[in-house]
């Protein structure tokens, strides 16, 4: 049985691989998956398009699928978010219950983190430090706690993994996608992202931002079946407004 310990989120090397919210980052730090996979693993659990937020069960479900359970922990101490004890008090209490060998999930301040012995990890961190660093929010309440926990092996589970498009296919997505755009009356922007591939982006003039409204998974897409998917649903969600 593999223990669960605590490493740095992994953002992995391409920006597709990134998403900046702390659930699907402490699911990372915690299995070495990708932000991006842990927020697609989310998404299946959740039903959603769209990760901005992470619910309990969602983050606590999306674990268990990595083979990594949590239960909920209290210590005996008043965990609430407006008038529970701080993340500063909730270290200072449990010093005898925080040893090296156990990892602790926290949701302190609306943000998720971990915290095993001394060690410290979330997605505004980045890296495993200190729990005395300076960016640590030690003043947030404490509003739940759950010790995470090995039910076996830890693994990726296929719900995270991001389906691939044979290079065949990819001169018919760009081809539907350019003649959904142009009939839509939306333009699709391409530049060159900083990993080296290529980033599209689509220019609609409308009042509704459909990335906001969750109809759409973020505003920048890395292929050209990605840009079609969203187009797409961008279309449904317009017939739907009109009927």
């Amino acid at each position: 049985m593999k223990n669960v310990k605590i490493k740095p989120v992994n953002n992995g090397k391409k920006a597709a691989d990134r998403n900046r919210y702390c659930g699907p980052a402490v699911i990372s730090a915690v299995t070495g998956m990708t932000t991006g996979e842990a927020a697609r693993l989310i998404r299946h659990v959740g039903g959603r398009k769209c990760i901005k937020g992470s619910t309990t069960h969602e983050v606590i479900r999306s674990l268990e699928m990595c083979g990594i359970r949590g239960q909920h922990k209290t210590f005996g101490l008043d965990l609430d978010r407006s008038s529970g004890v701080t993340l500063a008090g909730w270290l200072k209490s449990t010093v005898k219950e925080r040893t090296a060998n156990r990892v602790f999930l926290i949701v302190a301040g609306w943000h998720w983190q971990l915290v095993q012995g001394r060690r410290y990890v979330c997605g505004i961190v980045g890296d495993v430090v200190s729990i005395k660093d300076k960016k640590v929010k030690r003043r947030a309440r404490v509003a739940e706690v759950y010790e995470l926990t090995s039910m076996g092996a830890i693994t990726k589970p296929s719900e995270a993994i991001k389906p691939k498009r044979v290079a065949c296919g990819a001169d018919r997505d760009r081809g539907k996608a350019q003649r959904l755009a142009k009939k839509m009356g939306m333009e699709i922007t391409i530049e060159r992202s900083g990993y080296g591939d290529n980033a599209y982006w689509i220019d609609y003039d409308s009042e509704d931002d459909y990335a906001d409204l969750g109809v759409i998974e973020g505003h920048c897409s890395y292929a050209w079946w990605e840009v079609l998917g969203k187009l797409q649903e961008i279309e449904r969600h317009q017939q739907k407004k009109a009927a």
